[in-house]
């Protein structure tokens, strides 16, 4: 999640249940050790899944919308690198077959994470994945003799109080659901100029950090390949740009939500980078998303007198 509302997250659950333990002008690693020392290693994964707070967030939703428990946490990983955490999740096991994954709690400079923060982690994982709608969540870690230590779902209330050795490598489990996106509704391509690009729109919108592509898209809309391909031609635009406007339109809404960085809107439309998104707007707003943001608080704030006009998207095609 994103390190503002994150630690704002926190510090509020704290304060809340743990109300001996000061919050203020403290950072996030300070907190979760004077709350793991008096409380215990519980208490610390239980702040992670204080993130569920969080539900109605653009970038929670984001990654809540991922297909997957495995796409969940490539999401939350390209989160981490949009961020530039210092610290990352990676996958270094995957058994579809067994519905569970091994995942690794890395500092990228190579240095060592202190337990709080690996607990704090697997707990935004878990909310991440309960959010999501996956059932049966379990998360285990490794000890010397062999036996897991469970951290949630199963045994976990039997768990030792004492945790093994090893933090930063976690087992996650699930029960193996599948879910399958329904077909998107609508007219068939056939005489339907000005409609085909929007019912794919709608479709996109619908997560936009998925990888989409052209046949996939042609199958979730009930239509061939090359009859998508047409209409799309028919209609003054192609498949790609029609995806670019897609999460151009996105990230146009969401600058007027002050809560959210541009690092934050970057992501939850699904462009590669923050470099990526500015350039991209740009290209369809003749300005940076900086600058219209900083427009749009402008006018915003304006009280009386006619508000300094906006520029407006470049019509389409």
């Amino acid at each position: 999640m994103t390190s503002p509302a994150l630690s704002a997250v926190l510090k509020a659950v704290v304060a809340r249940d743990h109300p001996g333990i000061p919050t203020e002008g403290r950072d996030k690693v300070a907190i979760l050790q004077d709350v793991m020392e008096a409380h215990g290693w519980r208490a610390v994964l239980e702040l992670g899944r204080a993130l569920r707070a969080l539900s109605s967030h653009p970038v929670l939703r984001a990654l809540c919308a991922a297909q997957t428990p495995r796409h969940a946490v490539e999401r939350w990983s390209t989160l981490e690198r949009f961020m530039h955490s210092r610290h990352r999740t990676r996958l270094v096991g995957h058994d579809v077959a067994r519905a569970r994954m091994t995942l690794r709690h890395v500092a990228i400079d190579g240095g060592r994470i202190r337990v709080v923060n690996d607990l704090f982690i697997w707990g935004v994982l878990i909310a991440i994945l309960e959010t999501a709608g996956f059932t049966g969540v379990k998360v285990s870690l490794a000890s010397a003799s062999g036996a897991a230590v469970v951290l949630h779902g199963g045994a976990s209330r039997l768990a030792p109080r004492k945790l093994p050795a090893v933090t930063d490598v976690a087992t996650f489990s699930w029960k193996p659901t599948r879910r399958t996106p329904a077909p998107v509704s609508g007219v068939s391509a056939k005489g339907a100029t000005g409609q085909v690009r929007d019912r794919l729109q709608r479709l996109m919108n619908g997560d936009l950090l998925h990888p989409w592509t052209l046949v996939e898209s042609a199958q979730r809309l009930a239509l061939s390949r090359r009859t998508l391909q047409r209409a799309l031609q028919e209609e003054g635009t192609t498949f790609s740009e029609t995806l670019q406007r897609s999460r151009v339109d996105a990230a146009h809404g969401l600058l007027g939500d002050a809560s959210l960085t541009l690092t934050d809107v970057a992501f939850c439309t699904g462009f590669s980078d923050q470099a990526h998104f500015s350039r991209t707007f740009r290209r369809y707003n003749d300005v940076p998303p900086s600058a219209l943001r900083g427009l749009m608080r402008s006018a915003g704030s304006r009280r009386r007198g006619k508000p300094r006009q906006l520029p407006s998207q470049r019509p389409r095609p």
